[in-house]
């Protein structure tokens, strides 16, 4: 969901060039970047029965265009979710689960009963494809994290920690756990992002970063509901006036028990703190050439298999070139 009402008139995204994170390294948010992409793509059941796998697609699009432009992408997944979250359904976890090991299995991409499951509940779907990237993603050599909790927080975590330039997420809590920079759109062929950075929007809501977590509370976020009739304006003016999150509850006459459900839920943004980057090494590794044509046929005819494992192999290669050239002349 993001913070409530925390729109373009509020974050302030422009789009600058590419330049900004190229050469570099940028963490992919997983589960956000899916979700807004696969929401929007064809939902009704396919004639053949085939497989819903648009993911692969768009997943294969993302590392080639971000490797040939010398940008590594670091796959960040979900772990445990955080406790104050709505969590997600665990049998519906377990069956996206062994329905990958049955298409991996039979490697069938008609197989009836996977098909079936796949189509009957987008939920299954989002689990399935998240599966199915983090093993495309090893067999090409792109790192894949899964997080200790959120995506989002470890990817915040990693930036702040300068492991990457940019996170990859449409949500602006990623700012809120601590990146210093957030990317919404990657226009790689047209050499331009969108992008945002913790500094402009600490200047544009005149807030620090402690008072801007507090803001996010006030709005309503993922960890709770948020103060009725307060939004990002109002909330802001109301931080200026008060100080924090707790002075503005007891001004309000909150009671005691609400007001520590308002703190609880303030605390989570505190979590990536405690969070530690230490041990990650982020690289590109040497494409597993026969586990990357073994998953490929499964979807792809075999001189698509043969043309597609080329062009890896030849970015792999190629990658980092252009920044050994520029380290010459430093």
């Amino acid at each position: 969901m993001g913070v409530k009402n925390w729109n373009d008139s509020v974050v302030p995204w422009r789009w600058t060039g590419l330049e900004e994170i190229s050469p570099g390294t940028i963490a992919i948010d997983v589960p956000n970047y899916l979700t807004r992409r696969l929401i929007v793509m064809k939902t009704t059941k396919s004639p053949d029965g085939r497989l819903p796998l648009t993911h692969v697609g768009t997943f294969l699009s993302l590392v080639r265009t971000t490797l040939s432009a010398h940008i590594l992408p670091v796959m960040i997944f979900d772990g445990p979710p955080e406790a104050r979250k709505r969590a997600p359904n665990p049998e519906l976890i377990q069956t996206a689960s062994n329905l990958y090991k049955e298409f991996v299995k039979s490697g069938d991409p008609y197989n009836e009963e996977v098909s079936e499951a796949l189509w009957k509940s987008r939920a299954v779907r989002m689990y399935f494809a998240a599966e199915h990237i983090k093993d495309l993603a090893r067999a090409i050599g792109v790192p894949a994290i899964t997080a200790p909790s959120e995506a989002e927080m470890m990817a915040a975590s990693m930036c702040r920690d300068n492991l990457v330039d940019t996170v990859v997420s449409n949500d602006v809590d990623t700012l809120l756990f601590g990146s210093p920079h957030v990317t919404k759109q990657l226009q790689v062929s047209n050499s331009r992002i969108l992008r945002v950075s913790l500094e402009e929007l600490e200047t544009q809501m005149e807030l620090d970063l402690e008072r801007l977590r507090d803001l996010a509370v006030l709005c309503g976020c993922d960890f709770h509901e948020g103060m009725k009739g307060i939004g990002p304006r109002k909330g802001a003016l109301l931080l200026q006036r008060h100080g924090g999150l707790l002075e503005i509850l007891k001004s309000k006459g909150i009671p005691h028990a609400v007001r520590e459900d308002f703190i609880r839920a303030r605390e989570v943004f505190d979590e990536p703190s405690y969070l530690s980057t230490d041990g990650i090494d982020l690289k590109l590794n040497p494409p597993i050439v026969p586990k990357l044509t073994r998953s490929l046929r499964m979807m792809m005819s075999e001189n698509a298999v043969e043309t597609s494992v080329e062009k890896i192999l030849k970015l792999w290669k190629g990658f980092g070139t252009r920044q050994s050239s520029l380290e010459q002349w430093i």
